[in-house]
């Protein structure tokens, strides 16, 4: 759509419902927050509308209708402060300007950008660091060929100093010349699976995997065993220490060896820090060097704590990694605030640095919020099923019989059922029973039927005839559809009549739907909400479709969930 007709088109739906709020429009043309807000900025200079917060109003509006605005507490112009993650080019530009406008504190997360304060590590020394740390262990361990794989990220400049960083390192200690294959791995789980994939294939003498983040070493490491590698070839080291996924990976011994950790917690907590000072006038450096170390196997717990499935970092560890300009005093904040712009939700990086700002703004009076700037919905969507099929694979106990029904999310939940003991999997995708027959600890079977290649399942009368003789202890059923309204739906009538014999067979049914398919509607009907007892869906769901549900007596999971404004 070109931009004048879609300025002629605003002006025409906001004179028609006497205003409409920015997320609406945003919705309506398929474009940024940031793109509409830029047209009703030249609407209002050209006298046609009148912009209010988070919205715009036709210039013979009552207030009514500015009455029945929510309160948006997500209007960029009312925060304080300004903490940019990696993002787009064009939207880091947007909000830089903005900030220099407003006079407001910018503070640049993980990435320098142009006329911010730097708030991360040095990741050309960190990535260095764990290089020779490698190289190291390799000489120890009598390793004679060694071939590199670099699962990088070509976009981000912190990304290509952690690769450059860790060749150099590795070279340094290493005195033959080896060869290195680099990839660009987009710093996301899919995109990093597929690449490394490929490149093994490609090269099956890779003996070292080195990941510029965790997504990066885990998909790697996954593509490696997905291609029956003997495991006990392969040294596998990254940069980032994200979270408890990385952590849980790293404690079982396996082929991840290292991680370079930058620590979220502190990153958190500095990017509080610096604002609140900011405000105060206080000289802050244009650069706030972030620490990391090498965390392996046997020094992890010297770090951080293993309580109730998380891993905490140690209390004293603060004191032992800040530098003591840090640790004085805190001016007052008097109530001002912090906007955290991100491109990701999903990442653990990302919530785990939200977590940390937000306690540490709690204990400092400032008021915070978490902001999403996406342009790949398809792929962010991929990293949402990512994280609900591993919420979903943690319900799962020892000793349980699931069934696991055919879809994307499934797919990603069955890689995370390698530790959770003796379990039985009834399923009727090929791709699900591909990869779970190679777990020791899971018995798989797979139903029969007609092979449907739309979604590489099984359907029809031959999948009934096992499903019919079943009882088991947890259904795990991919919605294509979930309503109020119209209850769980399906895209096609044979895939529709599997998952009822599915939750017929089941004792609990978890249905696994990202927000998108929330309120949403597909073309047949497969059961009731009153069949559903559990639904394991992101945060992109509204607490309005929350609350509905849970007045269901549906039981509400939220995968990957980022604090938000409070």
């Amino acid at each position: 759509m070109l931009l004048a007709r879609r300025e002629a088109e605003i002006l025409t739906l906001v004179n028609q419902k006497g205003g409409r709020t920015v997320k609406d429009l945003a919705f309506h043309f398929g474009v940024t927050e940031v793109t509409i807000r830029r047209d009703l900025r030249k609407l209002e200079q050209l006298h046609l509308i009148k912009r209010t917060h988070g919205a715009a109003i036709s210039l013979d509006n009552s207030t009514d209708w500015v009455a029945r605005l929510p309160t948006l507490n997500d209007d960029p112009d009312t925060t304080d402060a300004l903490i940019l993650a990696p993002v787009p080019q064009r939207v880091a530009h947007t909000l830089r300007e903005r900030a220099l406008r407003q006079r407001i504190p910018f503070i640049a997360e993980s990435c320098p950008q142009e006329n911010g304060v730097y708030l991360g590590p040095n990741n050309f020394e960190a990535g260095h660091a764990l290089g020779e740390w490698t190289g190291r262990h390799i000489q120890q361990h009598g390793s004679s060929a060694v071939s590199v794989l670099d699962i990088s990220q070509y976009s981000l400049p912190n990304a290509r100093e952690r690769s450059l960083g860790f060749l150099q390192g590795l070279g340094s200690v290493l005195p033959a010349h080896f060869p290195i294959y680099s990839i660009d791995g987009n710093g996301l789980y899919h995109d990093a699976y597929r690449a490394a994939k490929d490149a093994l294939q490609l090269h099956p003498d890779v003996s070292v995997l080195f990941g510029v983040n965790d997504d990066s070493i885990l998909a790697g490491i996954q593509a490696y065993a997905d291609l029956d590698r003997d495991p006990t070839r392969l040294i596998a080291v990254n940069v980032g220490g994200e979270g408890k996924t990385i952590f849980d990976v790293l404690a079982q011994g396996g082929p991840l060896q290292a991680c370079a950790a930058l620590f979220p917690e502190i990153v958190g907590r500095l990017a509080i820090d610096a604002a609140v000072r900011l405000w105060q006038g206080e000289a802050v450096p244009n650069a706030i060097i972030t620490p990391y170390r090498i965390l392996t196997p046997a020094n992890l717990e010297n770090f951080y704590i293993h309580r109730a499935r998380e891993w905490e970092l140690l209390p004293q560890r603060f004191d032992d990694l800040l530098d003591p300009f840090w640790l004085s005093p805190l001016p007052a904040a008097n109530g001002r605030a912090v906007s955290f712009v991100i491109l990701y939700r999903t990442h653990e990086w990302y919530q785990n640095v939200a977590r940390a700002m937000q306690r540490r703004a709690d204990e400092c009076s400032v008021v915070f919020q978490v902001r999403d700037w996406k342009d790949d919905l398809s792929q962010e969507i991929r990293e949402l099923q990512r994280l609900i099929g591993k919420l979903a694979a943690s319900y799962v106990n020892s000793g349980d019989t699931i069934i696991l029904d055919a879809g994307a999310t499934t797919e990603y939940t069955a890689p995370f059922l390698a530790d959770c003991g003796k379990i039985t999997v009834i399923t009727n995708a090929a791709n699900v029973f591909q990869r779970l027959q190679t777990f020791p600890n899971v018995e798989v079977l797979l139903t029969g039927g007609k092979f449907d290649p739309g979604t590489r399942s099984f359907l029809g009368r031959g999948a009934h005839l096992l499903l019919r003789e079943l009882r088991v202890d947890k259904a795990f059923i991919v919605a294509r559809g979930v309503s109020t309204t119209f209850g769980l739906s399906a895209a096609s009538e044979l895939v529709a009549d599997v998952q009822r014999s599915m939750i017929q067979a089941a004792r609990e049914v978890i249905v696994l739907a990202d927000h998108t398919l929330l309120d949403a509607e597909a073309d047949f009907f497969v059961a009731g909400l009153s069949a559903v007892d559990t639904l394991i869906t992101d945060a992109g769901i509204t607490p309005a479709q929350r609350l509905n549900l849970t007045h269901l007596g549906i039981k509400v999971l939220i995968a990957g969930q980022v604090p938000d404004s409070r």
